[in-house]
């Protein structure tokens, strides 16, 4: 087993927390001192300054400070408390927020699962917590894509659920009430199934809080009172079933909690129910991990250098328990892999893999295999402060803080996350049995695939070899984009070295782009002519788009095919002429007449330019000419365009099922706004 890193991001930040990175599906967070780092994949077909495409956003650390909105009189309240409480007041900065100088920093951040929103399920929310207990969950910006506004100030609506602004009067109830408000710990359910989306947050006083987030804000739904002040949290959502609340308290214990069970309880109804307590008082939980099968939870517990596996039912009878000692310094990392398969980092920079597997012959029901992976990381100079991994697991990243002194220009960006290949994980392979026949939810395995590929141009041969053999379906679109992608690597690698060599590559990459189009226009042509056969006549908007669809088709007809793809031309000719010749049947009068945008000249609806040359702008989607006066949606991945929602909706009747009119059809991604047709 091998990590290969393929290049690095550096940043000018301050690492101070183990687990501080986090990926969900192509979005990576890394928590600093001062800010969370967000990267945000934006793939795109040809990047020609060999960089991998993720986008670098911030988000400053909140300046909340909720024991500060207390009403308390500093000064009486410290002359009249005793020395140990004015000894406690000296070393607590949260109890006295408003008076002296307090150090902010981020305490940990959370990506929340994907689909939040319903009309974009792909877009994210972050909670982040700092060191005064302040919790506040940001969305991104939707104009400029790369600021982050608060969404909702989760300490703010919990402080005033539970303090109704009296003045506080004495040093004992300041430090009862700075408990309640301070949040400790977070986290989303773990799957996203149904709506309103789910949250639970601990206390320092001890209390477990589930909330609701609702288009209004949060919701606070139950909360439980737990003897001890929770450090880890973890939420575990099953479709259908039961709500899991795995918590690590401050003594080192696990404490379990279901919550109401589907089809018992009144929708929207839950009531905390305690299981179990597991593991002795001794070592903080440092994180916790748990996955669900066969009606029973597999939770994994990080404790300095100790990583303990516990397997129990539903009703929270233990089956198993196993602890592995890693003899290293500290595990700073855990990411599951596969079920039961994990990748854990330790500070000194060993990177292992982790299998938990059952077993009759041991006493405790449960083993745990750990194997080293070998890795070309700088461990040397770096410590390694957690890893994560991306939807398909083909991205993996590994953030580092430097562990020794450097030079000056190295300091000043200290940070350093590596983007790197696992060998098992194998990005190409991922790609090319994905039954999906769609690159939207493989967009990672992509870039690996692409980036990887300009570097060791031998990864990219089961690409190059391939004979295709097309047909107007969805696997031969399919394979298309893969051959778009051993394109992409290869400009990427000659456009700095080959200027020849790269036109040719770019001419070639085009073309291809025109046959995934062609093949998607003929499929939507079929579709028209069978809407054609059943009810006789089209309307107006149906008639336009057929009338376009078809020169564009012809077009491609006539066009010559480049060297390296001239045998695929007597294999695909004859079957968009058999296209053509099925559509030519159907009348389709003009609607409109076609001006030039340039000097409003007539343009024949077989030409794709004025009499002066000057070039008809359609839309690439679909080829449907602007002439229709549709709104234009951008694809963000490729900068491809669709004419609007209303118009595609009308055109195609909200039917998906042979052309999905929502995704870009060169990179499969979803078209913002019209998710829901």
């Amino acid at each position: 087993m091998e990590m290969q890193e393929l290049t690095t991001f550096q940043q000018p930040e301050e690492i101070i927390q183990p687990f501080s990175i986090h990926c969900v599906g192509e979005v990576v967070i890394a928590c600093s001192k001062d800010h969370t780092l967000v990267l945000r994949l934006k793939y795109r077909h040809i990047v020609e300054d060999n960089t991998v495409c993720y986008e670098l956003s911030r988000i400053k650390c909140s300046t909340g400070r909720p024991t500060g909105a207390l009403f308390a009189n500093e000064v009486t309240l410290y002359n009249a408390s005793s020395m140990e409480q004015r000894k406690q007041i000296m070393l607590d900065q949260t109890l006295f927020p408003n008076i002296a100088k307090v150090y902010l920093c981020n305490v940990k951040s959370w990506l929340s699962p994907s689909g939040v929103f319903e009309d974009n399920p792909r877009d994210l929310l972050i909670a982040n917590l700092n060191n005064m207990g302040q919790l506040t969950i940001y969305r991104l910006e939707e104009q400029f894509k790369t600021s982050w506004n608060p969404y909702v100030d989760v300490s703010d609506t919990w402080q005033g659920h539970i303090y109704d602004n009296h003045p506080i009067e004495s040093a004992e109830e300041l430090q009862i009430m700075a408990d309640e408000v301070t949040i400790t710990c977070f986290s989303w359910e773990s799957v996203i199934y149904q709506r309103p989306v789910r949250f639970v947050f601990g206390t320092k006083s001890g209390k477990i809080v589930l909330c609701h987030l609702g288009a209004n804000g949060t919701k606070i739904v139950h909360v439980h009172q737990e003897e001890e002040a929770p450090r880890v949290i973890r939420y575990v959502s099953i479709p259908g079933q039961h709500h899991f609340i795995l918590v690590g308290l401050e003594s080192g214990r696990l404490a379990v909690y279901r919550f109401g069970t589907a089809g018992v309880l009144p929708q929207g109804a839950f009531v905390a129910q305690y299981i179990a307590t597991y593991l002795d008082q001794d070592i903080a939980i440092s994180a916790i991990e748990c996955e669900v099968a066969n009606d029973q939870l597999l939770i994994l517990v990080v404790k300095a250098t100790f990583l303990l596996a516990i397997e129990i039912n539903f009703q929270g009878t233990l089956l198993g328990s196993v602890t592995l000692d890693t003899q290293d310094f500290m595990i700073t990392g855990l990411q599951p892999i596969r079920p039961r398969n994990y990748i854990i980092t330790t500070l000194p920079g060993t990177i292992s893999h982790i299998t938990v597997e059952t077993t009759r012959s041991s006493a405790t029901g449960l083993q745990i295999r750990q194997q080293k992976v070998q890795s070309d990381l700088n461990v040397s100079s770096y410590a390694l402060y957690g890893v994560a991994a991306s939807r398909t697991r083909s991205c993996w990243f590994f953030l580092g803080y430097p562990s020794r002194r450097f030079d000056h220009l190295a300091l000043r960006s200290p940070t350093c996350i590596f983007f790197c290949r696992f060998n098992q994980q194998d990005a190409l392979k991922t790609l090319l049995l994905n039954k999906t026949l769609k690159l939207v939810d493989f967009h990672d395995a992509a870039e690996v695939v692409r980036f990887h590929g300009n570097k060791a141009a031998d990864s990219l041969k089961p690409l190059e070899t391939v004979m295709l053999v097309l047909t107007l379906d969805e696997e031969s679109i399919y394979q298309l984009k893969l051959q778009l992608i051993q394109l992409s690597a290869k400009i990427s690698y000659y456009t700095k070295r080959t200027k020849t060599l790269s036109e040719t590559l770019h001419v070639q990459h085009q073309f291809v782009c025109s046959l995934i189009e062609v093949i998607h226009a003929c499929r939507v042509v079929c579709w028209l002519i069978d809407k054609y056969t059943y009810r006789t006549v089209l309307n107006t908007l149906q008639q336009g788009a057929l009338r376009c669809l078809r020169n564009f088709i012809r077009t491609i007809t006539v066009q010559t095919f480049p060297g390296d793809y001239e045998y695929l031309e007597a294999d695909l000719k004859p079957k968009l002429t058999a296209v053509l010749a099925s559509a030519d049947r159907i009348d389709t009068p003009d609607i409109m007449h076609e001006v030039c945008s340039f000097c409003d000249a007539p343009i024949d609806q077989s030409s794709l330019a004025c009499p002066d040359g000057h070039q008809v702008f359609r839309c690439v989607l679909t080829k449907i000419s602007i002439t229709l006066e549709s709104e234009e949606v951008t694809c963000e991945m490729c900068q491809r365009y669709t004419i609007g929602p209303v118009m595609l909706g009308t055109i195609f009747e909200q039917d998906t099922t042979v052309f999905d009119y929502r995704q870009c059809c060169i990179c499969d991604a979803p078209f913002r706004g019209i998710s829901n047709g």
